[in-house]
């Protein structure tokens, strides 16, 4: 099976995405739809083509391919880690909603729930494996990266009527004045009442929901820098060419069978 990738691979790296999905179709029709690393094949091979088109349509359904022989290949390998992060790597790229992003965060915190994976094993697709700390920690980028998407998915709905503008974060109002003893001669205070009520409550409910997403947003950002700071792995000076192998588009080049 390794031999089938390697020729599918040939043709993917030439460009040849047809001839590629056509290999792994052929291979999967022999040795049948039980094998995880044809399966991861065919996704990763799916995944290729859709980044290199142009037509929505159709890389809405290599998307839809990708995704469908990944979940195949994590119901055959549960305790993969590889194959988790996979997965969950293909949804976050698809996703373009917040029920899309909650899949990406629970596809990665399966994986992360992983106790003793499996890996590496024979349906990893790279040789040499990726470290499993990496994989955790690019799990934990993910979700990360999918909780920021889906903030700002969130805010972005949040206008004001006619307005192309994004809600402005104002500060909250601070009306601890009023608790204070009024003064002997107050100063007259109708023109800030009117002012306030022309705001409804659903409106001031939606400003202060507005600056904790904001305040989550930021908070959210520095995780991920501090992350991505702290879980870069060190490479030698013959690897700096050749990344780990855990992506889709990776160029599995690293091994021949």
């Amino acid at each position: 099976m390794r031999a089938d990738w390697d020729k599918a691979l040939t043709h993917l790296q030439r460009g040849n995405q047809a001839k590629a999905l056509r290999l792994i179709r052929e291979a999967l029709a022999r040795h049948g739809q039980g094998s995880p690393l044809l399966l991861r094949a065919l996704g990763t091979v799916h995944s290729r083509a859709a980044a290199v088109t142009n037509d929505p349509a159709v890389r809405a359904r290599h998307h839809r391919d990708a995704l469908q022989a990944a979940r195949r290949a994590v119901e055959l390998a549960p305790d993969s880690l590889e194959l988790a992060h996979f997965r969950a790597l293909l949804l976050y790229e698809a996703a373009s909603d917040g029920r899309a992003y909650d899949e990406v965060i629970t596809e990665s915190e399966r994986g992360l729930s992983i106790k003793v994976p499996s890996d590496p094993a024979p349906h990893s697709l790279c040789l040499p494996a990726a470290d499993l700390d990496y994989l955790r920690a690019e799990l934990r980028t993910l979700i990360q990266k999918a909780n920021l998407a889906s903030i700002s998915l969130w805010v972005k709905t949040l206008r004001r009527p006619g307005d192309d503008k994004v809600w402005d974060f104002f500060p909250m109002p601070d009306d601890s004045v009023e608790l204070h003893p009024l003064p002997a001669a107050p100063v007259p205070r109708w023109a800030n009442e009117i002012k306030k009520a022309t705001k409804t409550p659903e409106e001031r409910r939606k400003e202060v929901e507005v600056q904790l997403a904001a305040m989550r947003l930021v908070e959210q950002q520095q995780l991920l820098q501090a992350s991505a700071a702290s879980s870069s792995p060190p490479q030698s000076e013959g690897d700096e060419d050749e990344p780990p192998c855990s992506s889709p588009q990776c160029d599995v080049g690293l091994w021949r069978a």
